[in-house]
């Protein structure tokens, strides 16, 4: 009888490992599935390890891996006896396979999965296992398998941070006394491979003025340790947009799956010069295709050496009378979370995390007047008490609420200008 060196398979049951709640107080998570050896006739079995650790670097990549979690090991198979912890199935002869069940708890706090493209975070499954060899040289015959997991923190279905982050969101500025924005979605979360509709509405406060552009993004800001002395920067992209022109008067045109409608339509004749005449409530709605997670876009991160957080833009191009275009722009924030459907009985509850008192805070928060000075918006921001403030940038004016950034995911509205000569 020919002896061939048999197949080693390691199959979980699913190829992501699923945490709940902050870190701080996430139960473990569990990672079970199955291993299997093909070969034509039953092997003695040494040793089977399954280990669950960090991806190492790879050659010609220069990103840098900088999880924390250390190697986490489950013995299945020890000096021929399988382990209590594992259950070994019968020999099946007909399909030459040798089977085990495993299960490795992982602990709550882990780091989730992550890229960049300087630094990344990222595990792998692999099992280990060690069979008889019939070769008089060598005692034992070695075979290795591995397989990509990744770690992906999501809040409890049943906790007050999802509950009001789930709320239909509208947002609503004004800009300088002349001209109102205001942006609303069904929720403030956002799942990857999947549409986000938006719908923003301009309104006029003064005669003249006229809309040339109208735009939906996503901003995808990135914190973490990006260069070689390993101080902390950030890093800020579009991950999604979407744009509509308004060279002519008319909002007929749907662009870049965007749509302009007008109570009472403008007649292109009245006028030769480019955008539509803001003189009645405007409604554009759009669709941002988010992209898949991991490539062009990261789940939000509050804690851990990488940490991510987004935003959702609505910007317009503007024309006063003058024919001086003025860029503006209403923020918030939003939250690109996983899909997952979950028992919410069993789940640990996620209330009493920053989070939870940051957006509940910010829900509560209300735009002052657009005339207002700055120093005074400054002076009478709506925080909570024991959260820390910082001016905002100088290279525009602002309204809104700014918080330290070592405090994560604090939810915001804000309203720039910037103009263009």
């Amino acid at each position: 009888m020919i002896f061939s060196r048999g197949k080693l398979h390691i199959i979980p049951n699913s190829p992501d490992v699923l945490v709940y709640g902050s870190p701080r107080e996430a139960r473990c998570g569990m990672i079970s599935g199955r291993i299997v050896y093909t070969t034509n006739v039953r092997r003695s079995v040494n040793s089977l390890i399954v280990r669950f650790r960090p991806k190492n670097e790879e050659l010609f990549n220069p990103a840098m891996s900088i999880a924390c979690q250390s190697e986490i090991s489950c013995i299945v198979v020890k000096d021929g006896t399988p382990s209590t912890s594992a259950t070994e199935l019968p020999f099946d002869e007909a399909a030459g396979q040798q089977e085990w069940r495993f299960s490795i708890g992982i602990p709550g706090n882990i780091n989730e999965t992550v890229f960049t493209p300087t630094a990344f975070i990222a595990y792998e499954l692999v099992a280990e296992i060690r069979i008889g060899s019939f070769s008089q040289w060598s005692p034992f015959c070695k075979q290795v398998s591995l397989i990509p997991m990744t770690v992906k923190r999501v809040p409890s279905p049943d906790s007050l941070w999802a509950s009001i982050a789930e709320e239909p969101m509208d947002i609503s500025a004004v800009w300088r006394g002349k001209l109102g924005l205001s942006a609303a979605a069904s929720s403030r979360i956002v799942h990857d491979s999947q549409p986000f509709h938006i719908r923003g509405v301009v309104r006029p406060l003064i005669k003249g003025m006229r809309l040339l552009r109208a735009t939906f993004d996503i901003r995808e800001a990135i914190s973490g340790p990006f260069d070689n002395y390993s101080e902390l920067s950030s890093r800020s992209h579009i991950a999604s947009k979407c744009t509509h022109d308004l060279c002519i008067a008319t909002p007929a045109d749907c662009q870049d799956d965007m749509q302009v409608v007008m109570p009472f339509p403008q007649d292109a004749s009245v006028s030769r010069r480019p955008g539509l005449v803001i003189d009645q409530e405007i409604q554009i709605s759009g669709s941002l295709n988010v992209p898949r997670a991991y490539k062009d876009i990261q789940y939000d991160i509050a804690v851990g050496p990488i940490r991510v957080s987004h935003e959702l833009f609505f910007s317009v191009s503007v024309a006063d009378e003058r024919g001086q275009v003025h860029t503006v722009r209403l923020s918030t924030g939003i939250y690109v979370l996983p899909r997952t459907t979950v028992d919410t009985a069993v789940l640990p509850r996620y209330e009493q995390s920053d989070k939870d008192v940051l957006l509940a805070a910010g829900q509560r928060c209300s735009l002052r007047s657009s005339s207002a000075s700055l120093n005074d918006t400054i002076e009478r921001l709506w925080c909570q008490e024991n959260l820390h403030i910082d001016n905002p940038p100088p290279t525009y004016e602002s309204l809104g609420i700014y918080i330290s950034p070592s405090i994560q995911n604090t939810m915001h509205v804000g309203c720039g200008v910037t103009t263009q000569p």
